[in-house]
């Protein structure tokens, strides 16, 4: 079959060699320009410049002007409605910037003009040339008959040069008649480009000059030309020479294997590209030959079999993938200076040093490794700590490119195995066209405005030949998956003391976040991740932050104690007026707010040690209240509930006293037996009170105050949470969860959460000794994408009102995480 194939291109260039203008058989390509630079064959020219009017992509490349002269420049094409096959030559010219003939298949009449249309025609001869000019509508080109072929061609002297082609006949150039061999004849067009001899013509097309000791990207391409709605395919080969310099000819004799990068790197980068070869030895001996270099190089990377390289802003990552780590582990320890431990992993801190850039230009380049990890056999580099922590936590929480909306959209339109694979959205594809030589398009794309849409390129080596795949597609997929979503992390000056919460912003709607430090420095953050202001107390808050509007005016205030101090702050940080309260001796409790009739008429309840203070919205001590020494000291903060029509406060004293009031401190329920309280809160499950003792009790009380009982034999630092209908329990490594258990890896674990959002219920709980947080519906199922990294209890909220919940954790000891629930 291949001698066939042969003996078939051998015959052609034979007979098209022998064509003269005498000759009325000759082939189109006969016709075709010397000096052509890239020739487009077209399956039938109506259809194709109806689907180029009707590409959105190629509209929008038109913002450029070299793109919009050339064009205007092609418009006469759209006269011509034959369906035959016919061939597009590009020509550079110093006048026009460039010329175009079109050479049809047949002898067909090409051009054929309504009636109606305003037109001149006007017959020109020069010698044995004659041809027409049109003027249609204000555009001008010109056509003659050769070779029995109606040629139709932008300028004068563009009809000549097909008519000096046949007069001076030479070879034709072997690529166009390999490529007419091969192309696709189901697909609108193929544009094939002479990459060498039409630098000139590319570079005045692309309004960007390159330097001269730019690498070329290959010597030739042909690509099959794909126009859809949404979007713009190229498809097909590209011919390098191994002898001259250009970019693909790094991956000459190279095989590719599957790519890994998008399945390690950070779902939220820019771009990503990947470069497999199966022999080291090969890529390296390429690139001696490209940078003629005459040394020996180094052996330490001849384990590499993929080199990664994302970006995110402006942070880049630059893995490599190895199939034996001990000489590269070497080196790693050979620079390093010190070493770092961030969610598990290793993280060591380099000096200076050139080899790695040395080793993988031009495919690594402007990077200067500073931190290094290791992910089973790949070792990972970065400019910045916090892009290798994005690395590792992505990693542990699963949030990797290969799960998110831009690699859905181009799953589809790549191979599993690729030499070069890139892949980026309209904030990285300049980077990405740099690192995959075709920088030279950067400029044209970046005027084009593709905001909402991929980029996309795929390279395979192919026993001599190079496939290539390029994209543009409009981001419309959507991911139907379930999980959770990294949204940002924010690290903070000091370690955290006060896990994080939310906090309602009355400006946007929205949630935003605070949190304390060991420092005692409370910061609000925006759900951007944004800190917007530091404010420092004088000691550490206790127990939760509580959000008011004391004015009654939709603009919320943060209500809190410290040590010593009852605060209510507003959200610019400004202590409320007439708080804030000091207490002497301080060792207060966590603050405790009643709102009776959720009216904001609110209660705010101080504790320290028996005194009991309870103020008004003014700041002033509420006088009905009567209750104000206890029997003993007080644990935790006051709580309040509604059990029917009735309001019940609740005080759990040192002693073992459960004191439930009314709303004037008069004895509502007496209790009649002591509890050893454990520590945890009590909670109103099916219209009874509950607590826990410390020895594993469970205690029922109802409203009569009588006592029922049960022995769960619940370990001393269980936990539990309750609804008026969920009970959680978590004991040991086992959640009980409506009476429905899973048993959990074996850890130390905070009290569970219950969270009741859109409807439905949530359960957290928090390996605080394996660093795990878990998510759990109503009926104790996982939910998808749990657990995930963290250090602390939760909070959960609808941060930014799409009906998705977020929830903020701790993350490392001075950095907090947010995930999206999708």
């Amino acid at each position: 079959m291949k001698i066939k194939l042969l003996l078939t291109i051998l015959g052609s260039v034979f007979f098209l060699n022998c064509v003269t203008d005498r000759d009325n058989s000759a082939p189109p390509l006969a016709l075709i320009p010397h000096n052509t630079a890239i020739l487009i064959k077209v399956n039938g020219m109506d259809t194709f410049t109806s689907d180029v009017k009707g590409n959105e992509v190629i509209s929008r490349l038109q913002n450029s002007e070299g793109i919009a002269q050339l064009a205007e420049r092609l418009k006469p094409l759209e006269q011509i409605k034959s369906q035959s096959t016919g061939y597009i030559a590009l020509m550079d010219h110093p006048e026009n910037n460039f010329d175009f003939v079109f050479i049809p298949s047949d002898s067909l009449p090409q051009i054929v003009l309504d009636s109606s249309i305003n037109k001149t025609i006007e017959k020109i001869s020069k010698g044995r040339l004659e041809f027409n000019r049109y003027d249609v509508d204000g555009e001008v080109f010109y056509t003659a008959v050769l070779q029995n072929k109606e040629i139709v061609g932008s300028s004068e002297s563009a009809i000549e040069t097909v008519w000096n082609t046949l007069e001076n006949p030479s070879p034709i150039k072997e690529q166009f008649i390999k490529f007419n061999e091969v192309g696709n004849s189901n697909k609108s067009a193929q544009i094939w480009l002479d990459l060498n001899n039409g630098k000139d013509l590319i570079d005045k097309i692309l309004g960007k000059e390159r330097k001269a000791d730019e690498f070329n990207y290959a010597d030739w391409l042909s690509l099959d030309i794909s126009l859809y709605d949404d979007g713009l395919i190229l498809n097909g080969i590209g011919i390098t020479r191994d002898s001259l310099q250009n970019y693909l000819g790094l991956f000459s004799k190279t095989k590719p294997i599957p790519n890994i990068t998008s399945s390690i790197v950070p779902g939220g980068l820019d771009s990503f590209v990947s470069f497999t070869f199966s022999d080291y030895k090969n890529f390296s001996a390429n690139q001696k030959q490209i940078l003629n270099e005459m040394a020996t190089r180094d052996s330490i990377f001849s384990a590499v079999e993929e080199i990664g390289i994302s970006q995110m802003g402006d942070g880049k990552l630059v893995l490599l993938k190895t199939y034996g780590t001990a000489n590269i582990s070497d080196y790693v320890n050979n620079i390093q200076s010190n070493s770092l431990e961030y969610q598990g992993s290793e993280i060591k801190e380099l000096t200076k040093d050139s080899l790695l850039l040395r080793s993988f230009y031009p495919l690594v380049e402007d990077f200067t490794p500073k931190f290094a990890t290791v992910m089973e056999n790949t070792f990972v580099f970065s400019e910045t700590m916090d892009i290798l922590e994005n690395f590792i936590s992505s990693n542990k929480s699963g949030q990797t490119f290969d799960k998110t909306l831009l690699f859905e959209n181009i799953k589809d339109l790549i191979t599993e195995e690729s030499t070069v694979l890139s892949v980026s959205n309209s904030n990285g594809f300049v980077a990405n066209l740099n690192q995959t030589g075709l920088g030279v398009l950067s400029d044209v794309l970046v005027k084009a405005n593709l905001s909402d849409y991929l980029f996309g390129s795929q390279v395979v080596a192919d026993n001599g030949f190079l496939h290539t795949n390029y994209f543009i597609k409009k981001i419309t997929k959507t991911i139907n998956k379930t999980g959770a979503l990294e949204m940002f992390r924010t690290q903070l000056d000091a370690d955290i003391y006060l896990n994080p919460h939310f906090f309602s912003n009355h400006r946007t709607n929205r949630k935003d976040i605070i949190v304390q430090d060991q420092d005692n420095v409370l910061y609000l953050i925006t759900n951007k991740g944004k800190i917007i202001w530091k404010k420092e107390l004088e000691s550490p808050i206790q127990g939760k932050i509580h959000e008011v509007d004391i004015y009654r005016n939709g603009k919320y205030q943060l209500a809190f104690t410290t040590n010593n101090r009852f605060y209510i702050i507003d959200r610019n940080g400004k202590e409320v007026a007439p708080f804030t309260f000091k207490y002497e001796g301080g060792n207060l409790n966590p603050l405790a707010v009643f709102d009776y009739s959720n009216n904001k008429n609110y209660r705010f309840v101080v504790t320290q040690g028996d005194r009991v203070f309870m103020y008004n919205n003014d700041g002033k001590i509420v006088s009905g209240f009567k209750y104000t020494k206890a029997e003993d000291n007080i644990l935790g903060a006051p709580q309040h509930f509604v059990i029917g029509t009735n309001d019940y406060i609740v005080f759990r004293l040192t002693d073992g006293t459960l004191k439930i009031l009314n709303r004037v401190g008069n004895v509502r329920v007496r209790v009649p037996e002591k509890i050893s309280f454990s520590d945890n809160e009590v909670k109103v499950y099916q219209n009874k009170f509950i607590v826990t003792s410390k020895h594993g009790i469970l205690y029922k009380i109802d409203t009569k105050g009588k006592i029922e009982k049960s022995d769960l034999q619940l370990t001393a630092d269980h936990g539990f949470d309750a609804t008026s209908r969920t009970l959680v329990i978590m004991n040991d490594n086992v959640l009980s969860i409506r009476g429905k258990k899973v048993t959990l890896d074996l850890g130390v674990y905070a009290k569970p959460t219950i969270f009741y959002l859109n409807d439905k219920i949530y359960v957290s709980v928090t390996d605080i000794q394996n660093l795990k947080t878990y998510l759990f519906d109503s009926q104790a199922e996982p939910i998808e994408g749990f657990p995930v990294y963290g250090a602390s209890t939760i909070d959960m909220a609808n941060m930014d009102n799409d009906n998705k919940p977020e929830l903020v954790i701790k993350d490392q000891e001075n950095s907090i995480v947010v995930y999206k629930i999708q």
